[in-house]
């Protein structure tokens, strides 16, 4: 029995055909769960920090660094301040030397702690690591011990889908079929997708899986649309994901296998819109576009896939911000609140796709902040998107041959009314069919990986 896998940037889910019929695999009582995972104890809690009397020299040290290059700038820093920043830098060297420590990836994570239970394990906790859709960074120029983390965290979300699916199969699963990108989100080119698939390969073996295949997610989708499809047609399918938009060109329905023609696909999704719309709706109340706060600090605190900009941001010093723009990016350096106004960012996103206006409370913040979103902000925000998912639509209408009967769509964003438009200027004579947003991909891999037709 082998099963079909959408290791997703948002959400992953998991299907088999047992008996002639598709069965989702149940996480609690959802069929899906958020790409996130908790696991405590791997970094100690900066807070806990304390220099020892070895350290204060160290620490004096750098003040007095500081306070010399205050003078020569001819800036004032007052001596709590001087402290505070070289309280920062000893605080990071000492998390530098505690992460060389040799720990196994086993001890690490073996607390883990999946999907919405991981973020709200980590604000309960306010400690340990939360790392959210570990998908995206896998095509990125990774420093080993880095490659050796996402590797370590993708072995244990596979492991959670292979053990949940075992149990209720009520037999040990070892073969999955897992949907793959037409191109992962990448920082190193066509290599990221060598490095994604690898590190993807290595990770499913580590969690327990003896057979491990890939299959391109517009291919899958196909598979989903094609088994309700009685007669044969030519189709465009369109997966608008989380993190990636996949396309394919394909002949579907009747009773041969469906046949993919060609396939095109770009790094960029729904977590594109979620960061224009942070920054756009949400950032200005932090002094975005208003102080000197160089606008790369606001994509790292907006960008939570990216561990490497998340601690980045939790690194700078805005001591000399005025407020409550100062104050209000201190808070959001506090551990688990870019996470937060992640969330509220992405559940704007979606009531604005219904309705004109969303206000967020942010009291995790400031206690009575809030901000207001619109949908005409939204679509504002969402442009850069779209006009890169309009030139790929433009590119796959010119470069398919002969009739295209329909359009199907699937993929979390393919939900939005924005998005459909797009897709029905590009091709405006065919039939626009709306597959399971959620779950058409994992349904395409279940049946791909039954061999059904």
């Amino acid at each position: 029995m082998r099963l079909g896998i959408d290791f997703g940037t948002s959400n992953s889910a998991a299907a088999v055909v047992r008996n002639g019929t598709l069965e989702p695999i149940l996480f609690g009582q959802a069929q899906q769960f958020r790409t996130s995972v908790y696991f405590p104890g791997v970094i100690q809690d900066p807070g806990d920090f304390r220099p020892d009397p070895g350290q204060e020299h160290q620490l004096q040290q750098l003040i007095d660094s500081a306070a010399r290059d205050a003078r020569a700038a001819g800036r004032e820093r007052t001596p709590d301040a001087l402290r505070r920043e070289a309280l920062r830098v000893l605080r990071r060297q000492w998390m530098e030397e505690r992460m060389r420590e040799p720990r196994s990836s086993s001890q690490l994570l073996q607390n883990a702690v999946y999907g919405d239970a991981a973020l709200d394990a980590y604000f309960e906790e306010n400690e340990g690591n939360l790392v959210q859709s570990p998908k995206s960074m896998l095509g990125y120029n990774l420093h080993p011990r880095a490659r050796q983390t996402i590797t370590g965290i993708a072995t244990h979300i596979l492991e959670h889908i292979r053990l949940t699916a075992s149990a209720q199969l009520g037999e040990p699963v070892r073969k999955a079929l897992l949907g793959r990108p037409v191109q992962f989100r990448s920082s190193i080119g066509e290599a990221g997708n060598e490095q994604a698939l690898s590190i993807l390969g290595e990770a499913a073996l580590a969690a327990g899986f003896d057979d491990i295949a890939f299959l391109e997610e517009p291919a899958a989708a196909a598979m989903h649309y094609h088994a309700g499809s009685a007669q044969p047609h030519q189709a465009i399918i369109v997966d608008i994901g989380g993190g990636t938009t996949d396309i394919a060109h394909a002949q579907v329905g009747g009773d041969a296998p469906p046949h993919i023609h060609r396939a095109w696909g770009i790094a960029r999704g729904g977590t594109d819109i979620d960061l224009a719309l942070s920054l756009a709706g949400f950032m200005p109340l932090f002094g975005r576009g208003i102080t000197r706060v160089p606008t790369h600090h606001y994509v790292e605190a907006a960008t939570v896939q990216d561990m490497t900009r998340q601690r980045d941001f939790r690194q700078h010093n805005y001591d000399h911000v005025d407020a409550p723009w100062g104050p209000r990016l201190q808070a959001l350096q506090d551990t688990g609140n870019t996470a937060r106004l992640y969330r509220e960012v992405e559940a704007a996103k979606i009531a604005l796709s219904e309705q004109a206006e969303h206000t967020a409370a942010l009291p995790f913040i400031e206690r009575l902040l809030q901000a207001h979103c619109s949908a005409a902000g939204l679509g504002t925000a969402a442009e850069g998107y779209l006009n890169q998912l309009r030139s790929l639509l433009e590119q796959v209408r010119d470069e398919t041959v002969g009739r295209v009967d329909a359009v199907f769509l699937t993929g979390g964003m393919s939900r939005a009314g924005y998005l459909r438009s797009a897709v029905a200027e590009v091709f405006p004579q065919a039939h626009q069919v709306h597959g399971d947003a959620s779950f058409g991909v994992v349904q395409g891999l279940a049946l791909a990986a039954a061999g059904a037709h």
